[in-house]
């Protein structure tokens, strides 16, 4: 093969999948805690979506951009429905990256210039335009290319840059923001660009005063606000996206991941008084994939009818509340974090001096494997110590009891 995938090669082959769960050739079962790039929303091979796909099969497979399609209006339709706020203008794409570009064109499209801000440990796709907005991977020659920004450290309270603590902080982090981009743009730079919740640079959540902080901050400053929500979107965090849980709406936002029930379904929704893109501004060939279309509909169906939002707030809890517990009992437990099941638990030698045990949040991941379960692992920037767990959110309570129990088991082998 020849390779360009992010992160190291799993050792086992996958034969099946269906619902929250793996089997490999041996017919060995895994329990996926990493919904596969946390894609896989409601489960593997949910059967709603795949007769939706089989439906559509039997009428097309493929549409040039140029043309309006069912699928593709129904969607449009269902997305500006749940589109927070003033968000009904609906695009499509195929990857995050291209949709984060696309976004990033759109703004370009409604203000001045072409200087982004980006947050310290964020992460928008591995194309030369989203890298550059990414945080530089020391091993990555790539990140340097591309166009103006300007970096500004996130709320990563566990880790404050200032050396503070919230709420005493008066959120710092957002004054040296502001002053960092008056200091350093002569115009107003076109957008901040910025995840909710951080999950490739370290399943970073803020404190929830943070974000209508850079909301204010950005309509002060003339600049539009981009939410990058592919990882926190259609159920992950216990709503349909987290702008509804911290009460903060952006200008645009990007969407992903979860929407497609396993197929590739990408997409940006924009506030309804944005200028939406001239011809040829953003299409690719299969952009309007029909079948991706299909399934998208049929996981947001799946969503409502199984009430996968309050399952995911419900089966996130059991999940926090025993790791908080674990985290009172043993010292490599530094913090845990995230809602709904979008679980992160950053691991430390030491609880005082904060040391970030790397070692150990990789050797969870092999040793997962070794007992049935599929860790998640953030390999992503200069830390590397942080085990994610983010399955499908119809992961059974039984799963759920078998991973906090293997959790336990790794944690206790790696602290004694």
């Amino acid at each position: 093969m020849l390779g360009g995938g992010v992160g190291r090669e799993m050792p086992l082959v996958v034969k099946k999948a269906r619902a929250a769960s793996l089997w490999d050739m041996n017919d060995k079962e895994y329990i996926d805690c990493t919904s596969q790039a946390w894609s896989v929303n409601v489960g593997h091979c949910h059967p709603a979506v795949m007769a939706a796909v089989s439906e559509q099969l039997q009428n097309f497979t493929h549409i040039r951009t140029s043309f309006d399609t069912v699928p593709k209006l129904l969607l449009a339709k269902k997305l500006s429905e749940l589109g927070p706020g003033r968000l009904k203008k609906v695009a499509y794409s195929l990857t995050g990256s291209d949709a984060n570009e696309g976004a990033m064109k759109l703004a370009m499209r409604n203000r001045p210039g072409d200087m982004f801000v980006a947050l310290w440990d964020g992460y928008y796709g591995r194309t030369l335009a989203t890298l550059n907005m990414s945080w530089p991977h020391p091993n990555n020659r790539f990140s340097a290319w591309g166009g103006p920004k300007i970096r500004v450290p996130q709320a990563y309270c566990y880790r404050c840059p200032f050396g503070l603590s919230h709420p005493s902080c008066a959120l710092e982090c957002v004054r040296f923001a502001k002053e960092s981009i008056l200091k350093n743009a002569a115009e107003p730079p076109v957008a901040l660009m910025m995840e909710p919740i951080q999950g490739s640079g370290g399943m970073i959540d803020f404190p929830a005063d943070y974000y209508p902080a850079m909301r204010k901050m950005c309509d002060e400053l003339g600049m539009l606000l981009i939410w990058d929500e592919i990882q926190t979107g259609f159920g992950r965090v216990g709503d349909w996206f987290a702008a509804n849980i911290y009460n903060t709406t952006p200008d645009i936002m990007i969407i992903g991941k979860g929407l497609g029930g396993g197929f590739p379904m990408f997409g940006i929704l924009a506030r309804e008084d944005l200028k939406s893109f001239e011809p040829g501004d953003h299409s690719f060939t299969f952009a309007h994939f029909p079948v991706s279309m299909a399934a998208a509909r049929a996981s947001i169906q799946v969503i409502e009818e199984e009430n996968l939002l309050e399952r995911s707030r419900r089966i996130g809890k059991l999940f926090s509340d025993a790791l908080n517990a674990m985290k009172d009992k043993y010292e490599l437990i530094g913090d845990v974090r995230g809602p709904g099941l979008m679980i992160g638990i950053e691991l430390v030698k030491n609880k005082v001096t904060k040391e970030p045990a790397r070692e150990e949040a990789h050797a969870f991941v092999n040793e997962g494997l070794k007992r049935g379960v599929i860790f998640g692992e953030s390999k992503y920037l200069r830390l590397g110590n942080v085990v994610k767990i983010k399955p499908p959110l119809v992961i059974s309570e039984a799963q759920v009891e078998r991973v906090l129990e293997v959790f336990e088991e790794i944690t206790r082998s790696l602290t004694t």
